[in-house]
């Protein structure tokens, strides 16, 4: 079964794209209006790293294709993008190969011949919280080892 037929999976899904088509603007907002990020107030008022320290110098990282840069700053915006990327790329042919297998769908030989590619590969990636629960372990021990080694960030 295809998990975009799961109507709650779908609400999930395209709340994603949603979400993230909105971040994405409102970076774009940022970069164009030239708006900069205020400094941690954790940082400056214990002295110590809060958990999200570094994880906009890992967005940045990211954009600039500095993957190695990015992950020493805070890997869970690696493993953010990653699952994301391959959520949104999986379920978005799971939801093509739907309107595949609909009568008439896709005219043209070639195109055709794509729906019925995706119309043999109709599993999406359902949503589970062992995600979710893998960033916050990534979090967790970042903010553990940056803390206790005390890395200049």
């Amino acid at each position: 079964m295809n998990v975009m037929e799961n109507t709650e999976q779908r609400k999930i899904f395209l709340t994603s794209l949603a979400l993230a088509s909105a971040a994405g603007g409102l970076i774009l907002f940022m970069w164009a209006a030239h708006i900069s990020v205020p400094p941690c107030v954790f940082l400056r008022l214990t002295g110590l790293y809060c958990p999200g320290c570094g994880g906009t110098r890992a967005c940045i990282a990211l954009l600039h294709g500095q993957l190695l840069r990015s992950v020493y700053y805070h890997p869970v915006v690696v493993y953010g993008a990653a699952m994301y990327l391959a959520y949104a790329t999986r379920n978005l042919l799971a939801l093509l190969a739907i309107a595949a297998k609909r009568p008439g769908a896709f005219r043209g030989k070639f195109i055709r011949a794509a729906g019925a590619w995706l119309a043999k590969r109709p599993q999406g990636m359902a949503f589970r919280n062992g995600y979710l629960y893998g960033a916050i372990a990534i979090i967790l021990l970042n903010w553990a080892c940056k803390n206790l080694f005390h890395l200049p960030m």
